[in-house]
């Protein structure tokens, strides 16, 4: 992505939730503020809870790199207060309309090291060409609109359809959900895909508190003798991970595999079914994302593709350790008591 900004030639839009203003994002700064000499149009689109959070200011730091932004429901405007409980968690970046970059990725240096063996998270972020990227703009673009007053059509934000690439082998197709649809589109797509599944699923999540909907889904999958696995990171927050026992109980009793995931944090969002299709993209399975927040995905239809994050999920497994049924109801009593306690604020959380 760094890359991609460095060698710019038009324009650049980047949405993301965090953006610290130190460490990996002093880099980002720089090399947008360098693009903006040049005369690259950018526009940046932060999140507005979160960018007023951070320490030193990111909103200080892009002002005075006259590089131009906004905030996206920012507690600070009268007119977007009342919204103040809806968050942009989508990830996405465009480069002179050609190149696109979304996924799970912040901004943040926890996100961003040299050294793999030093990272306190990991993530999964796609590179993305040809028509997929006008989605990923036009998601921007709408977003901006409603953030910013200002309308951005055509060059230098959109290629001509002459120029777009069409030489992919990937099917692709952007999902925007958020609580501004009339559908709940990431729950629909999860839905469909556990309904459709004949052979496995396999989930990646950091944060995985699924309703009731969603716990029957995976139920009916495995009565159908669908294999499902479910990867989440052991060292989650207390509070969260208590959460997901108050929920896992039950998918585990339908017969589901859980592994827990050793550090570093895995803050991936990955589906994959029947090794066909994969859905990647800012989207966890908890009721802030499933409600509340605005989230950018991508579903994906190559094997070759979803061959490549098997190979992910392999690596994940292999470091793993598989949490059973029987191990859960080994849990003391307590225990079990706050997990079903934290489960019933799980749509807080």
């Amino acid at each position: 992505m760094l890359e991609a900004i460095a060698n710019s030639k038009k324009s650049i839009v980047l949405m993301t939730y965090i953006f610290h203003a130190d460490g990996i994002g002093v880099k980002f700064i720089s090399e947008l503020r360098q693009a903006h000499a040049r005369g690259v149009v950018i526009r940046v689109l932060l999140d507005g809870v979160m960018a007023h959070l951070t320490r030193p200011s990111v909103v200080h730091a892009l002002r005075n790199a006259g590089i131009p932004f906004a905030l996206f429901n920012s507690p600070l405007l009268a007119r977007q207060f009342i919204f103040l409980n809806l968050r942009s968690h989508r990830k996405i970046c465009v480069v002179d309309g050609r190149i696109g970059f979304t996924g799970g990725f912040n901004i943040h240096r926890d996100y961003w090291s040299s050294n793999p063996d030093e990272a306190v998270h990991q993530d999964t972020h796609f590179r993305v060409t040809g028509p997929i990227v006008a989605q990923l703009s036009t998601v921007f673009v709408n977003e901006w609109l409603y953030s910013s007053g200002e309308t951005l059509r055509g060059e230098p934000w959109f290629l001509e359809e002459d120029e777009i690439p069409h030489e992919g082998r990937v099917l692709a197709r952007g999902i925007a959900a958020g609580p501004n649809e009339q559908q709940e589109r990431l729950r629909g797509s999860y839905l469909t895909a556990l309904n459709v599944a004949q052979k496995s699923v396999k989930i990646m999540s950091p944060y995985f508190i699924p309703d009731e909907v969603l716990i029957a889904a995976i139920g009916d999958a495995i009565n159908r003798q669908v294999e499902v696995d479910i990867f989440i990171p052991r060292n989650n927050s207390k509070i969260l991970l208590a959460a997901t026992m108050g929920t896992i109980n039950e998918i585990l009793g339908h017969g589901a595999r859980l592994w827990l995931c050793p550090p570093p944090f895995n803050h991936s969002k990955l589906m994959i079914v029947d090794d066909q299709w994969l859905l990647m993209g800012s989207g966890n399975w908890d009721e802030r994302s499933l409600r509340l927040n605005f989230e950018f995905n991508v579903e994906c239809y190559n094997a070759l593709l979803v061959n490549k994050i098997n190979t992910l999920f392999r690596t994940h497994q292999n470091s793993a350790t598989q949490f059973t049924y029987a191990e859960y109801l080994k849990r003391p009593f307590h225990h079990r008591l706050f997990d079903g306690c934290t489960r019933i604020f799980s749509p807080f959380l």
